[in-house]
């Protein structure tokens, strides 16, 4: 399936001109061994630096540099030595210290954390670079954005994609369940952001592409009917899911932009992170949050489509100010906050204008929002699916308490201007309701 849109150029009648940067994605087993050496032969390259950490290096490092050796490619590996990386300021300078600068090329062995590392120091570098993953745990592999650590806030950086992708369907199954479970969380995670995409084009008139969200769409369904086949560890079912996290990457490069696979979910899982590492907690994987956060956005739509909104009133509501507004940022972002407080200055989107605007449009689509809520997948589809995974499904299993999964739902939309059912609830003055309801049956 993902075939047809690697390194294609697309005349599309959303008015757009489509293209995927990626030249090269092989899924096939013992992939390392078959293409990797061809590969790099037919494209000159002469000199590499490999990237990885201690386990990935021991999952499919290895291998590649045995196959380097014995194609007599020249290369200088760099294995990060502490046990837990993480996508922020110190291990990018750490990997830009170690690497080869006589390389022309970057070879990432890993997933979502050194793809994105690698990924933000090949462009840097002005260097391409090509990933042998391990792990079907996100959809970043083939995305032209790395999403990073800077100043204790996650921000996503326009870089490059990589010239290649090799994955082998064996190592990606043999990954443990809980990376697994993570891919599957993040991939459902575009059942919600792909609704979100469709809802600010009826609110703020937001370029939205049928043919983007279709790809999108098959991917997920493609993976929510092979859900058990994944739970069980079939390789085969397993070559599906990495498939639709890629397509979804190629789908961000054709938007150019992370629109086609990142809503609210997303910035709630987002939150979380920033503020587990404020606290020097344990990382938990990217998807797992993801998925938790689905099923909350998809809660929303439901308490969206229940709603019956007296625009009239809307209007006239009180608003916090900007003071009271700005408080309680700095208590839930902590270190993070100034940058938080910074974007809304810029950006006013909680200010009165672009309230007013909003609403307006709101009120005039709110037939077609309805429906649009209406008929989202169900929050119970995606709970169950997870469930079956062993996944994760409520904050409070990956250790968020009472008062931080409160300040994410409530917060979660000021990481980023865009719109989302989040933003949405606080127009309509639901907000707090909302999220009293979740935390109330979450936390009872």
């Amino acid at each position: 399936m993902i075939e047809q849109y690697i390194a294609k150029t697309i005349n599309c009648s959303c008015g757009r001109v489509h293209s995927s940067r990626v030249e090269t994605i092989e899924i096939k087993e013992n992939v390392i061994e078959l293409s990797l050496a061809p590969f790099l032969k037919e494209k000159g390259y002469k000199r590499l630096t490999v990237a990885c950490d201690k386990n990935t290096y021991r999952v499919a490092g290895e291998r590649v540099c045995a196959v380097l050796k014995e194609n007599a490619i020249p290369f200088k590996l760099h294995i990060f030595a502490e046990d837990t990386v993480l996508p922020n300021e110190h291990f990018i300078g750490n990997l830009t210290m170690g690497m080869d600068l006589a390389s022309d090329l970057l070879l990432a062995v890993g997933s979502g954390t050194i793809n994105d590392i690698c990924r933000y120091v090949s462009a840097a570098a002005k260097m391409p670079y090509c990933i042998v993953g391990t792990a079907p745990s996100m959809d970043g592999y083939i995305s032209g954005g790395s999403a990073l650590i800077y100043n204790n806030l996650k921000l996503t950086f326009e870089t490059h994609t990589p010239t290649a992708v090799f994955l082998d369907p064996v190592i990606l199954a043999a990954a443990p369940k809980d990376m697994i479970s993570s891919g599957v969380g993040d991939l459902l995670g575009k059942i919600n952001c792909l609704t979100d995409w469709k809802l600010s084009g009826l609110v703020t008139a937001e370029w939205h592409c049928a043919f983007i969200s279709d790809i999108v769409d098959a991917a997920i369904e493609k993976v929510t009917s092979s859900n058990e086949k994944i739970a069980e560890g079939e390789s085969s079912a397993i070559a599906d899911l990495v498939e639709g996290l890629l397509l979804s990457g190629v789908c961000m490069d054709f938007a150019e932009n992370s629109r086609p696979a990142s809503g609210c979910e997303h910035h709630m899982s987002h939150f979380l992170e920033m503020r587990y590492l404020l606290e020097g907690r344990e990382a938990v994987f990217h998807g797992t949050k993801v998925g938790i956060g689905t099923v909350i956005a998809l809660r929303a739509y439901e308490y969206v489509a229940n709603l019956d909104p007296d625009f009239h009133k809307i209007k006239k509501l009180s608003r916090p100010s900007f003071e009271e507004w700005e408080k309680n940022i700095r208590h839930a972002f902590l270190g993070a906050a100034d940058e938080i407080i910074d974007l809304e200055k810029k950006n006013a989107k909680n200010g009165a204008e672009r309230l007013g605007a909003r609403l307006e449009a709101t009120e005039k689509n709110w037939s077609a929002i309805k429906a649009l809520a209406a008929n989202t997948a169900s929050s119970k589809s995606v709970y169950d699916i997870l469930k079956r995974l062993d996944a994760p499904v409520k904050p409070a299993e990956i250790g968020v308490e009472r008062e931080m999964a409160t300040q994410a739902i409530l917060y979660a939309k000021e990481i980023r201007d865009r719109y989302t059912v989040l933003q949405l609830l606080w127009d309509l003055g639901e907000l707090d309701n909302f999220t009293k309801l979740i935390i109330d049956e979450y936390y009872s």
